[in-house]
């Protein structure tokens, strides 16, 4: 596995406490950046470039689908995994065409997060 970066970007502290703990237990090698909001990561994008972001859709201020444009926009290789607590059409729709990579209800991040990025890593060039 490659020394890359995971931001993971969520509004709830105990999510996003969960979500990097989970994370660092997979991904020992990568570097992992916890952010509570759109425009904080945003900010903190550029200096951090990392590789795979973990995007909550429902953000306070800008939405996750609108930070998600933006990376994509700036960075086109990075990959998002957008994440929500409702798994719906809509959610997914919208995830896809801000450029995510994919969606995972949070309900099964246990189950289908760290597969999907495992995936997403394995595409990522030796750094």
């Amino acid at each position: 596995m490659t020394n890359a970066t995971i931001m993971v970007v969520d509004d709830h502290l105990a999510t996003l406490a969960a979500l990097v703990a989970l994370l660092e237990a997979e991904f020992p090698a990568c570097k992992l950046l916890a952010v509570e909001g759109a425009e904080q990561a945003l900010s903190l994008f550029a200096g951090a470039e990392p590789h795979v972001v973990i995007m909550d859709i429902a953000l306070p201020g800008m939405s996750g689908f609108e930070a998600t444009r933006r990376i994509k926009a700036t960075w086109p290789d990075t990959r998002v995994v957008m994440h929500s607590s409702y798994d719906m059409r809509v959610y997914r729709d919208g995830a896809a065409a801000a450029g995510a990579s994919a969606f995972v209800r949070k309900g099964k991040v246990v189950t289908e997060l760290v597969p999907v990025v495992a995936s997403l890593l394995a595409a990522v060039p030796r750094i």
